[in-house]
Protein backbone atom coordinates (compact mmCIF):
# COMPACT_ATOMS: atom_id res chain seq x y z
CA UNK A 1 0.00 0.00 0.00
CA UNK A 2 2.93 2.30 0.46
CA UNK A 3 3.78 1.97 -2.34
CA UNK A 4 0.47 2.86 -4.26
CA UNK A 5 0.35 6.04 -1.94
CA UNK A 6 4.08 7.05 -2.92
CA UNK A 7 3.28 6.49 -6.48
CA UNK A 8 0.23 8.85 -6.27
CA UNK A 9 2.37 11.59 -4.41
CA UNK A 10 4.71 11.24 -7.36
CA UNK A 11 2.00 12.11 -9.63
CA UNK A 12 0.88 14.64 -7.64
CA UNK A 13 4.15 16.21 -7.28
CA UNK A 14 4.97 15.98 -11.25
CA UNK A 15 1.61 17.88 -11.33
CA UNK A 16 2.74 20.82 -9.18
CA UNK A 17 6.44 21.19 -10.04
CA UNK A 18 5.20 21.31 -13.83
CA UNK A 19 2.39 23.46 -13.17
CA UNK A 20 5.15 26.30 -11.45
CA UNK A 21 7.39 25.72 -14.55
CA UNK A 22 4.58 26.59 -16.85
CA UNK A 23 3.98 30.02 -14.99
CA UNK A 24 7.45 30.85 -14.86
CA UNK A 25 7.44 30.71 -19.16
CA UNK A 26 4.55 33.00 -18.98
CA UNK A 27 5.69 35.08 -17.01
CA UNK A 28 7.14 38.78 -17.78
CA UNK A 29 10.41 37.57 -16.44
CA UNK A 30 13.41 38.23 -18.85
CA UNK A 31 13.79 34.97 -21.13
CA UNK A 32 17.21 34.56 -19.12
CA UNK A 33 15.74 35.00 -15.17
CA UNK A 34 13.09 32.85 -16.64
CA UNK A 35 15.63 29.75 -18.19
CA UNK A 36 17.12 29.56 -15.18
CA UNK A 37 13.76 29.64 -12.63
CA UNK A 38 12.42 27.03 -14.65
CA UNK A 39 16.02 25.23 -14.40
CA UNK A 40 15.74 25.31 -10.78
CA UNK A 41 11.82 23.85 -11.40
CA UNK A 42 13.09 20.87 -13.39
CA UNK A 43 15.51 20.18 -10.57
CA UNK A 44 13.01 20.07 -8.07
CA UNK A 45 10.83 18.06 -10.07
CA UNK A 46 13.75 15.29 -10.48
CA UNK A 47 15.47 15.22 -6.94
CA UNK A 48 12.64 15.71 -4.44
CA UNK A 49 11.21 12.17 -5.55
CA UNK A 50 14.88 10.88 -4.64
CA UNK A 51 15.64 12.64 -1.82
CA UNK A 52 12.27 11.33 -0.06
CA UNK A 53 12.38 7.41 -1.87
CA UNK A 54 15.99 7.81 0.18
CA UNK A 55 14.87 9.22 3.36
CA UNK A 56 11.99 6.74 3.18
CA UNK A 57 14.18 3.73 3.06
CA UNK A 58 17.27 4.79 5.11
CA UNK A 59 14.92 6.00 7.90
CA UNK A 60 12.31 2.51 7.86
CA UNK A 61 9.24 5.03 7.56
CA UNK A 62 5.91 4.07 6.69
CA UNK A 63 2.94 6.13 5.57
CA UNK A 64 0.45 3.67 6.81
CA UNK A 65 0.08 3.04 11.16
CA UNK A 66 0.71 -0.59 11.92
CA UNK A 67 3.13 -1.46 9.01
CA UNK A 68 6.09 -1.30 10.63
CA UNK A 69 7.87 1.44 10.42
CA UNK A 70 8.33 5.38 11.60
CA UNK A 71 5.63 7.35 11.05
CA UNK A 72 6.76 10.69 8.49
CA UNK A 73 7.31 13.33 10.39
CA UNK A 74 4.64 16.43 9.45
CA UNK A 75 6.55 18.75 6.73
CA UNK A 76 7.14 14.80 5.12
CA UNK A 77 3.32 14.18 5.66
CA UNK A 78 1.70 17.93 4.79
CA UNK A 79 3.47 17.31 1.58
CA UNK A 80 2.17 13.87 0.94
CA UNK A 81 -1.25 15.38 1.09
CA UNK A 82 -0.75 18.61 -0.91
CA UNK A 83 0.40 15.90 -3.88
CA UNK A 84 -2.36 13.26 -3.42
CA UNK A 85 -4.88 15.94 -3.71
CA UNK A 86 -3.18 17.30 -6.50
CA UNK A 87 -2.73 13.52 -8.17
CA UNK A 88 -6.55 13.10 -7.58
CA UNK A 89 -7.45 16.44 -9.03
CA UNK A 90 -4.46 15.55 -12.33
CA UNK A 91 -6.35 11.97 -12.74
CA UNK A 92 -9.74 13.47 -13.16
CA UNK A 93 -8.43 15.89 -15.73
CA UNK A 94 -6.48 13.13 -17.40
CA UNK A 95 -9.52 11.07 -17.64
CA UNK A 96 -11.77 14.13 -18.87
CA UNK A 97 -9.41 15.87 -21.06
CA UNK A 98 -9.45 13.85 -24.35
CA UNK A 99 -14.05 13.83 -23.82
CA UNK A 100 -14.07 17.34 -23.06
CA UNK A 101 -11.51 19.11 -25.30
CA UNK A 102 -12.87 19.07 -28.73
CA UNK A 103 -13.06 21.38 -31.47
CA UNK A 104 -16.09 23.79 -30.77
CA UNK A 105 -18.85 24.46 -33.06
CA UNK A 106 -17.18 27.59 -34.38
CA UNK A 107 -14.86 25.12 -36.51
CA UNK A 108 -16.74 23.54 -39.22
CA UNK A 109 -14.11 20.90 -40.47
CA UNK A 110 -10.35 20.47 -39.98
CA UNK A 111 -8.17 18.09 -41.89
CA UNK A 112 -4.36 18.21 -42.36
CA UNK A 113 -1.60 16.58 -44.58
CA UNK A 114 1.64 15.40 -43.05
CA UNK A 115 4.89 16.17 -44.53
CA UNK A 116 8.85 15.96 -44.37
CA UNK A 117 11.04 15.33 -43.21
CA UNK A 118 11.99 18.93 -44.68
CA UNK A 119 15.16 20.70 -45.43
CA UNK A 120 17.80 17.50 -45.25
CA UNK A 121 20.88 17.25 -47.28
CA UNK A 122 20.63 15.22 -49.97
CA UNK A 123 23.95 13.59 -49.08
CA UNK A 124 23.01 12.76 -45.78
CA UNK A 125 20.10 12.40 -44.20
CA UNK A 126 21.41 13.34 -40.48
CA UNK A 127 24.88 14.97 -41.04
CA UNK A 128 25.54 16.20 -37.61
CA UNK A 129 26.55 19.32 -39.72
CA UNK A 130 23.53 22.04 -39.74
CA UNK A 131 21.41 19.36 -37.43
CA UNK A 132 21.14 18.85 -34.13
CA UNK A 133 21.65 14.82 -32.66
CA UNK A 134 18.51 14.89 -31.06
CA UNK A 135 16.96 14.30 -34.37
CA UNK A 136 18.12 10.98 -34.04
CA UNK A 137 16.13 10.02 -30.99
CA UNK A 138 13.33 7.75 -32.45
CA UNK A 139 9.68 8.92 -33.16
CA UNK A 140 11.05 12.51 -33.16
CA UNK A 141 8.86 14.85 -35.71
CA UNK A 142 10.90 18.10 -35.49
CA UNK A 143 11.31 18.17 -39.37
CA UNK A 144 7.94 16.81 -39.94
CA UNK A 145 5.14 19.51 -40.72
CA UNK A 146 1.29 19.72 -40.60
CA UNK A 147 -0.26 21.39 -43.19
CA UNK A 148 -3.51 21.85 -41.15
CA UNK A 149 -6.75 23.51 -43.02
CA UNK A 150 -9.45 24.62 -40.70
CA UNK A 151 -12.84 25.95 -41.70
CA UNK A 152 -13.84 28.49 -38.46
CA UNK A 153 -17.13 30.36 -38.15
CA UNK A 154 -17.05 33.82 -37.01
CA UNK A 155 -20.10 34.91 -36.32
CA UNK A 156 -19.88 39.04 -37.03
CA UNK A 157 -18.14 38.09 -40.51
CA UNK A 158 -19.16 40.45 -43.19
CA UNK A 159 -20.63 38.78 -46.00
CA UNK A 160 -18.11 40.29 -48.54
CA UNK A 161 -15.49 38.71 -46.06
CA UNK A 162 -16.99 35.69 -46.22
CA UNK A 163 -13.93 32.79 -47.03
CA UNK A 164 -11.10 35.22 -46.38
CA UNK A 165 -7.98 33.07 -45.87
CA UNK A 166 -5.23 33.46 -43.38
CA UNK A 167 -2.07 31.65 -43.61
CA UNK A 168 -0.85 31.17 -39.87
CA UNK A 169 2.96 30.30 -38.83
CA UNK A 170 4.46 30.69 -35.73
CA UNK A 171 7.63 29.83 -33.51
CA UNK A 172 10.51 29.82 -36.24
CA UNK A 173 13.18 29.56 -33.39
CA UNK A 174 16.21 29.80 -36.19
CA UNK A 175 18.77 28.92 -34.85
CA UNK A 176 21.87 26.14 -35.59
CA UNK A 177 20.48 22.93 -34.30
CA UNK A 178 18.47 23.13 -37.67
CA UNK A 179 19.19 23.97 -40.97
CA UNK A 180 18.09 27.08 -42.65
CA UNK A 181 16.96 25.12 -45.77
CA UNK A 182 14.07 23.53 -43.63
CA UNK A 183 12.68 26.88 -43.03
CA UNK A 184 13.10 27.78 -46.39
CA UNK A 185 10.66 24.87 -47.24
CA UNK A 186 8.44 25.88 -44.89
CA UNK A 187 7.82 28.93 -46.59
CA UNK A 188 7.58 27.33 -49.76
CA UNK A 189 4.70 24.92 -47.86
CA UNK A 190 2.91 28.55 -46.53
CA UNK A 191 2.97 30.17 -50.18
CA UNK A 192 1.12 27.09 -51.99
CA UNK A 193 -1.88 28.49 -49.45
CA UNK A 194 -2.33 31.27 -51.34
CA UNK A 195 -3.86 33.18 -48.24
CA UNK A 196 -5.38 36.65 -48.34
CA UNK A 197 -3.26 37.80 -45.35
CA UNK A 198 -0.32 35.79 -43.59
CA UNK A 199 0.31 35.96 -39.92
CA UNK A 200 3.80 35.57 -38.26
CA UNK A 201 3.31 35.05 -33.98
CA UNK A 202 6.80 35.51 -33.25
CA UNK A 203 9.94 33.55 -31.66
CA UNK A 204 11.58 34.30 -34.96
CA UNK A 205 15.12 33.78 -33.68
CA UNK A 206 17.31 32.77 -30.81
CA UNK A 207 20.42 35.13 -31.78
CA UNK A 208 20.78 38.08 -33.93
CA UNK A 209 23.15 36.44 -35.83
CA UNK A 210 19.90 34.88 -37.49
CA UNK A 211 18.58 37.84 -38.70
CA UNK A 212 20.41 37.41 -41.73
CA UNK A 213 18.18 34.15 -42.46
CA UNK A 214 15.22 36.85 -42.70
CA UNK A 215 15.33 37.72 -46.52
CA UNK A 216 15.18 33.48 -47.70
CA UNK A 217 12.62 32.77 -45.02
CA UNK A 218 10.31 35.16 -43.50
CA UNK A 219 11.21 37.67 -46.57
CA UNK A 220 9.16 35.50 -49.16
CA UNK A 221 6.06 35.16 -47.14
CA UNK A 222 3.36 36.04 -50.07
CA UNK A 223 0.34 37.09 -48.68
CA UNK A 224 -2.33 38.70 -51.03
CA UNK A 225 -3.43 41.90 -48.69
CA UNK A 226 0.22 41.47 -46.34
CA UNK A 227 2.32 39.38 -44.08
CA UNK A 228 1.92 41.07 -40.62
CA UNK A 229 3.79 40.02 -37.11
CA UNK A 230 4.48 40.20 -33.76
CA UNK A 231 7.43 38.80 -31.69
CA UNK A 232 7.96 36.69 -28.74
CA UNK A 233 9.67 36.41 -25.88
CA UNK A 234 12.28 34.25 -27.44
CA UNK A 235 13.18 37.18 -29.65
CA UNK A 236 13.83 39.23 -26.60
CA UNK A 237 17.66 37.73 -26.75
CA UNK A 238 18.04 39.19 -29.97
CA UNK A 239 18.45 43.37 -30.99
CA UNK A 240 14.99 43.85 -30.81
CA UNK A 241 14.85 46.98 -32.96
CA UNK A 242 17.11 45.55 -35.62
CA UNK A 243 14.98 42.78 -35.79
CA UNK A 244 11.89 44.77 -36.28
CA UNK A 245 13.99 47.04 -38.70
CA UNK A 246 14.86 43.97 -40.99
CA UNK A 247 11.60 42.33 -41.01
CA UNK A 248 10.02 45.94 -42.31
CA UNK A 249 12.26 46.33 -44.82
CA UNK A 250 11.87 42.75 -46.20
CA UNK A 251 7.76 44.34 -46.59
CA UNK A 252 6.49 42.70 -43.32
CA UNK A 253 4.01 45.31 -41.20
CA UNK A 254 4.59 44.98 -37.96
CA UNK A 255 1.91 44.66 -35.11
CA UNK A 256 3.98 45.32 -32.35
CA UNK A 257 1.93 47.31 -29.56
CA UNK A 258 -0.38 48.71 -32.61
CA UNK A 259 -3.04 48.38 -34.38
CA UNK A 260 -3.92 49.38 -38.74
CA UNK A 261 -6.89 49.40 -40.42
CA UNK A 262 -7.03 47.43 -43.95
CA UNK A 263 -9.77 47.11 -46.85
CA UNK A 264 -10.44 43.71 -48.70
CA UNK A 265 -13.39 43.66 -51.10
CA UNK A 266 -14.01 46.69 -50.46
CA UNK A 267 -14.59 46.06 -46.39
CA UNK A 268 -12.61 47.45 -43.26
CA UNK A 269 -10.85 45.09 -41.13
CA UNK A 270 -8.78 46.05 -38.07
CA UNK A 271 -6.07 44.29 -37.34
CA UNK A 272 -4.03 44.59 -33.76
CA UNK A 273 -1.35 43.19 -32.12
CA UNK A 274 -0.15 41.88 -28.72
CA UNK A 275 3.11 40.73 -27.67
CA UNK A 276 2.65 40.85 -23.93
CA UNK A 277 3.80 40.04 -20.77
CA UNK A 278 7.65 40.55 -22.56
CA UNK A 279 7.14 43.51 -24.76
CA UNK A 280 4.68 46.31 -23.99
CA UNK A 281 2.46 47.86 -24.30
CA UNK A 282 -0.27 45.79 -26.17
CA UNK A 283 -2.27 47.71 -28.96
CA UNK A 284 -4.17 51.02 -27.42
CA UNK A 285 -7.71 50.49 -29.24
CA UNK A 286 -8.69 53.64 -27.64
CA UNK A 287 -8.95 55.97 -30.55
CA UNK A 288 -9.28 52.46 -33.06
CA UNK A 289 -13.36 52.45 -34.76
CA UNK A 290 -15.47 50.82 -32.93
CA UNK A 291 -15.95 47.05 -33.08
CA UNK A 292 -18.45 44.68 -34.91
CA UNK A 293 -20.76 44.68 -32.37
CA UNK A 294 -21.57 48.46 -33.01
CA UNK A 295 -21.00 48.17 -36.65
CA UNK A 296 -17.48 49.00 -36.66
CA UNK A 297 -14.83 46.14 -38.57
CA UNK A 298 -14.21 42.85 -37.49
CA UNK A 299 -11.30 42.91 -35.25
CA UNK A 300 -8.57 40.08 -35.24
CA UNK A 301 -5.28 40.21 -32.89
CA UNK A 302 -1.94 39.01 -33.08
CA UNK A 303 -0.07 37.58 -30.05
CA UNK A 304 2.37 35.62 -29.06
CA UNK A 305 0.70 33.81 -26.24
CA UNK A 306 -2.49 32.43 -25.88
CA UNK A 307 -2.83 33.70 -22.19
CA UNK A 308 -3.80 36.95 -23.97
CA UNK A 309 -7.31 35.71 -24.79
CA UNK A 310 -9.54 37.68 -22.21
CA UNK A 311 -7.49 40.54 -23.18
CA UNK A 312 -8.55 39.90 -26.62
CA UNK A 313 -12.31 39.11 -25.41
CA UNK A 314 -12.28 42.32 -23.87
CA UNK A 315 -11.02 44.37 -26.68
CA UNK A 316 -13.93 42.75 -28.76
CA UNK A 317 -12.10 40.32 -30.94
CA UNK A 318 -13.55 38.21 -33.35
CA UNK A 319 -10.57 36.30 -33.88
CA UNK A 320 -6.89 35.88 -32.02
CA UNK A 321 -4.33 34.18 -33.52
CA UNK A 322 -1.46 32.75 -31.05
CA UNK A 323 1.26 30.82 -30.87
CA UNK A 324 4.16 30.13 -27.95
CA UNK A 325 3.18 27.22 -26.60
CA UNK A 326 4.26 24.26 -28.94
CA UNK A 327 1.89 22.02 -28.71
CA UNK A 328 3.60 21.09 -25.28
CA UNK A 329 6.33 19.37 -27.66
CA UNK A 330 6.00 16.31 -26.07
CA UNK A 331 2.45 14.52 -26.07
CA UNK A 332 1.76 11.37 -24.10
CA UNK A 333 -1.00 8.54 -25.23
CA UNK A 334 -4.15 9.54 -23.82
CA UNK A 335 -2.71 12.17 -21.41
CA UNK A 336 -1.42 15.03 -23.63
CA UNK A 337 1.07 17.78 -22.80
CA UNK A 338 2.20 18.14 -19.79
CA UNK A 339 4.69 20.94 -20.02
CA UNK A 340 3.31 24.17 -21.52
CA UNK A 341 4.42 27.45 -21.24
CA UNK A 342 1.20 29.36 -19.86
CA UNK A 343 -0.18 30.30 -16.84
CA UNK A 344 -3.14 28.27 -17.26
CA UNK A 345 -0.98 25.07 -18.08
CA UNK A 346 -2.34 22.99 -20.66
CA UNK A 347 -5.29 24.29 -21.44
CA UNK A 348 -4.47 26.15 -24.29
CA UNK A 349 -1.59 23.77 -25.86
CA UNK A 350 -2.91 24.11 -29.54
CA UNK A 351 -6.21 23.81 -31.63
CA UNK A 352 -9.78 26.41 -31.01
CA UNK A 353 -11.09 27.85 -28.53
CA UNK A 354 -13.95 29.89 -28.31
CA UNK A 355 -15.90 32.37 -25.89
CA UNK A 356 -17.51 34.79 -27.06
CA UNK A 357 -17.43 37.04 -29.00
CA UNK A 358 -13.48 35.68 -29.84
CA UNK A 359 -12.39 32.69 -31.78
CA UNK A 360 -9.06 31.95 -30.43
CA UNK A 361 -6.56 29.77 -32.87
CA UNK A 362 -3.19 28.62 -31.11
CA UNK A 363 -0.73 26.90 -33.49
CA UNK A 364 1.98 24.47 -32.17
CA UNK A 365 4.41 26.10 -34.12
CA UNK A 366 7.61 25.25 -36.85
CA UNK A 367 10.27 24.77 -34.66
CA UNK A 368 11.71 25.17 -30.61
CA UNK A 369 14.31 26.18 -28.74
CA UNK A 370 14.96 22.43 -27.93
CA UNK A 371 14.72 20.36 -31.29
CA UNK A 372 12.26 17.48 -29.89
CA UNK A 373 8.80 16.54 -30.28
CA UNK A 374 7.18 13.46 -30.04
CA UNK A 375 3.83 12.61 -30.55
CA UNK A 376 3.52 16.49 -31.42
CA UNK A 377 4.55 17.70 -35.26
CA UNK A 378 4.99 21.31 -36.26
CA UNK A 379 2.16 23.30 -38.17
CA UNK A 380 1.39 25.54 -40.16
CA UNK A 381 -2.18 26.59 -40.41
CA UNK A 382 -4.43 27.74 -43.50
CA UNK A 383 -7.57 29.14 -42.21
CA UNK A 384 -11.11 29.75 -43.72
CA UNK A 385 -13.35 31.75 -42.22
CA UNK A 386 -16.79 31.94 -42.61
CA UNK A 387 -19.96 33.23 -41.54
CA UNK A 388 -22.36 31.19 -39.87
CA UNK A 389 -24.35 28.86 -42.19
CA UNK A 390 -28.28 30.41 -42.51
CA UNK A 391 -26.50 33.98 -42.08
CA UNK A 392 -27.74 36.68 -44.88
Amino acid sequence: MDFLLLLAALVGHTALWAALINRVHSSSFSYYVGKRLAQVGLVMLGSIPVVFGLWFVAADLAILGGSGGRPIPWPGRTYLVVCWVLAAMTLVWWLCRPLVHRDPKVVRSHRSERVGPLGLPASSPWERNGHHLLLRVPGNEVLHLDLSHRVLEVARLPAALDGLTIAHLSDFHFARHTRKAYFEEVVRLGNRFEADLVAVTGDVLEHSDFIEWSPDTLGKLEGRYGVYFVLGNHDTKADVPRLRRSLTELGLVDLGGRWVEIRIAGEPILLAGNELPWLKPAADLSDAPAGAAHGGPPRIALSHSPDQFGWARKNDFDLLLAGHTHGGQVRLPWIGPILTPSRTGVRYASGVFYTPPTVMHVTRGISGEHPIRLNCPPEITRLVLKKPEGRD
